[in-house]
């Protein structure tokens, strides 16, 4: 971790030369008349702009008073993300943390709140839509990005205009919906690690003008990133994905449409690979005091590079969702639609993992599971588009899920820890396991109104209004302690039920002026919500079994969107504060414990800023800074037993500051295609992974680039890229395990690289 901003001349030059370029580009612009900017998405409106349905009605992105990044199909492929992570770096404000490492469910990070429970039963503070359905639980939200049309970040609280609340923001995925002309495409790549990506679509029309089906796939497998030195075990944090979607749509008229889709995901191969760091098994907080680990061969990563461990396992990640989603719009009148969205998924998630990234057991197995995993969701929405001067959007909301979760904990059970290494379950048995297993069912509720009205031609406002009711059932919670002779040696909750009810009124407010067609300044007060939700790491006794209460965030921001010099650039920013309350957090507690507790008050201020210039026919430039002041409030306290003391802390994971820097250039302009250089760089100043502010589980600054070369024409593709050009070492999670003698990290990826062909038809 010897990242800093100013470390090594090559990452210094690239930021350099692209903010040079941005600013050189930019004066030039002023010189010239720039030729109007290519749409870099499948939907835009008839001069070019893309189009985004933030608001749940279609209008251009320079026109939507809220905070948002849009990232179309073009840019998708130009930016080589694979997952919504590798978008969400590239918007001022966000971060992503990966506890499971990059296979595994991500907990993203929208202007300092997230979410550090990686529990199978919790929904997150960041509500993932995917074709307008909310994807409620963290099996569901680990979705591989292909054939997607578009992605949108919304930075802010979310409620009046969305099925389920959010207190953080929202990540809006959109599909590529059949049409009805016969086409498709097949991308074959190849890069380091033995990395084979497969990836294609075809759609045509049954019955012409009136149904229509789209297919699309995904095969991605390597042989794993993170090189294993342990012979015969095989290389970590493996990528093995497949992944279908198949997709009708009908149009009997020209006042009703649906779309029906079916989608799934499959996500194995050999787990993530932490990182133990500052080991010190003699550590005063070790659960076991005067065991004999320290002196065991492989016990302290003597030997290993940074992208290098040695286990003594190599445990597989099970990850599986299917699901339907159907959504359909009804015209029932002139300026009336009504839309319903019905989803259904089910699916599995089993985490097994060697925790502790070494060759002996001190933190090995850990399984994290949810099993028999479903929910179902049915919103429906009434929106009015009068000519003026009043419009209203309305909803209903309804969603249920289910799961059956738990977790085994495995500590210090190696043979080699000796005599001090036990709690006497049984008479020769080593270490210590906790398990527990329980389901859980929720049902929530939700109806919301909103109202527009035009005051003048260029003045609007706006309110809105959400009522929220969620009921969390927990049954049959078990829970044992044992050794590694018997596990099971004492069960310490026996088939425990509780129930909550949670309830939640939140509002909405905004004024909106537009001086012309390519200026908009707003400001707004929006309010959102995160239910209750129930400690799913009690072990040993059932008084464990709490409840989190409600999350709140409420956001006053002002903004504003201009698009200047005949659409060559576009400036947007936003001033913003949010008092977020009841922060639900998982802490480290005596004894391996990691409940689910609350801190009672926190303070997000901040600054966002994104530029986008196109000087010339062939470049296109673009500038993200986002600023935070992200912290505990002054008297900010953990709930329970420990009732730490936070106040002032920075709020975890959670970054002060973040840039980003794109550049799109055309090289060369042929008979039938373009030669295309791009390239993008992320940089994130420090982050604590930890409440505390635990600066041995923290990253410092880093950056990570990329860059793409591509012939790209009408029928024939062909590029080669490279991910994290620089090999950044870095850390995206950590966990302080000071109970099992060392700090839990989880490493970014290592450079890849690829080269690629897509053929068209």
């Amino acid at each position: 971790m010897n990242a800093r901003i100013t470390r090594g001349s090559a990452r210094t030059a690239l930021a350099v030369s692209l903010a040079s370029l941005l600013l050189g580009f930019s004066t030039a612009a002023y010189a010239q008349d720039a030729a109007p900017p290519k749409a870099d998405d499948a939907q835009t409106a008839g001069d070019g702009d893309i189009v985004v349905t933030a608001q749940r009605r279609e209008q251009r992105l320079q026109d939507v008073p809220v905070a948002i990044s849009a990232f179309g199909s073009e840019s998708i492929e130009k930016r080589q993300a694979v997952q919504v992570g590798d978008l969400m770096r590239l918007s001022p404000n966000t971060q992503v943390a990966t506890p499971f490492g990059e296979g595994g469910p991500p907990n993203f990070v929208i202007r300092g709140i997230s979410s550090t429970d990686y529990s199978a039963n919790q929904s997150k503070p960041i509500a993932i839509y995917v074709d307008e359905g909310i994807r409620g639980l963290s099996t569901f939200e680990t979705m591989p990005l292909f054939d997607i049309e578009r992605v949108e970040v919304l930075r802010g609280p979310q409620g009046t205009l969305y099925g389920k609340n959010a207190t953080g923001g929202a990540v809006n995925i959109v599909t590529k919906k059949p049409g009805f002309d016969t086409e498709g495409y097949l991308t074959g790549s190849y890069g380091n690690f033995n990395r084979v990506r497969l990836q294609g679509a075809v759609q045509t029309p049954l019955i012409r003008d009136v149904l229509s089906v789209r297919f699309a796939a995904l095969y991605v497998r390597d042989t794993g990133v993170i090189e294993n030195v342990t012979p015969g075990l095989g290389d970590l944090d493996q990528t093995d994905v497949f992944a279908f979607r198949g997709s009708l749509q009908f149009e009997p008229s020209s006042t009703f449409k649906a779309t029906l889709r079916y989608n799934h995901v499959r996500s194995g191969g050999r787990n993530y690979a932490p990182f133990a760091a500052n080991i010190n098994f003699n550590d005063p907080a070790i659960l076991f005091p005067g065991n004999n680990l320290s002196g065991l061969p492989g016990a302290n990563r003597n030997g290993l590079g940074f992208f290098q461990t040695a286990t003594n396992d190599a445990p597989k990640r099970t990850i599986q969702s299917d699901g339907l989603n159907l959504v359909m719009n009804w015209d029932v009148a002139d300026h009336i639609r009504l839309t319903s969205v019905t989803t259904y998924d089910w699916g599995k998630w089993v985490d097994i993992g060697d925790d502790d990234g070494l060759v002996i057991k001190a933190d090995d197995p850990i399984v994290t599971f949810g099993r028999d995993i479903t929910q179902f969701v049915q919103e429906l929405r009434l929106a009015t588009s009068f000519g003026g001067p009043f419009n209203v959007q309305a909803g209903l909301f309804y969603s249920k899920d289910s799961v059956n979760a738990g977790f085994d904990y495995s500590l210090l059970t190696d043979p080699g820890c000796g005599p001090a290494c036990s709690f006497g379950f049984t008479p020769t048995g080593t270490g210590f396991i906790q398990s527990n297993s329980f389901r859980q069912d929720r049902d929530s509720y939700a109806a919301y109104l909103r109202g527009d009205l035009e005051i003048t031609k260029t003045v609007s406002v706006y309110g809105g209004v959400r009522f929220s009711r969620d009921k969390v059932a927990v049954s049959n919670f078990n829970a044992f302690l044992g050794d590694n002779v018997d596990p099971a040696a004492v069960q310490t909750i026996n088939g425990y039920a509780d129930r909550r009810t949670f309830n939640n009124t939140s509002f909405e407010v905004g004024v909106n002026w537009k001086p012309s067609k390519d200026v908009l300044v707003y400001g707004s007060m929006r309010e959102g919500y995160r239910s209750g939700a129930v400690n799913a790491q009690a072990f040993s006794d059932p008084s464990e079994i709490t409840f989190a209460p409600p999350e709140t965030a409420r956001t006053y921001e002002i903004g504003f969107k201009t698009t200047l010099l005949d659409r060559a650039l576009t400036i947007n920013g936003s001033l913003f504060q949010t008092d977020y309350n009841n922060q639900q957090v998982v802490v480290t507690e005596a004894g391996g414990l990691f409940p689910l507790r609350s801190i009672s008050g926190a303070r997000v201020r901040g600054f966002e800023g994104e530029i986008t210039a196109r000087p010339v026919d062939r470049v296109t430039l673009g500038v993200g800074v986002g600023v935070l002041d992200p912290k505990y409030s002054d008297n900010a306290t953990v709930s329970g037993s420990s009732g730490t003391n936070v106040a002032g802390n920075q709020i975890s994971n959670s970054a002060k500051f973040n840039l980003n820097l794109t550049g799109a250039v055309v090289l060369a302009k042929l008979d039938k295609g373009t030669v295309d250089f791009n390239v993008d760089a992320s940089y994130s100043s420090r982050i604590y992974f930890d409440i505390a502010q635990t600066e041995s589980i923290s990253q410092k600054g880093y950056w990570v680039s990329n860059a793409r070369l591509a012939y790209n024409g009408d029928r024939f593709s062909v590029g080669a890229g490279v991910k994290n050009l620089f090999n950044e070492k870095y850390y995206a999670y950590g966990l302080a395990l000071r109970f099992a003698g060392f700090d839990y990290l989880i490493r970014g990826t290592p450079r890849t690289y690829s080269v690629d062909a897509t053929i068209r038809f």
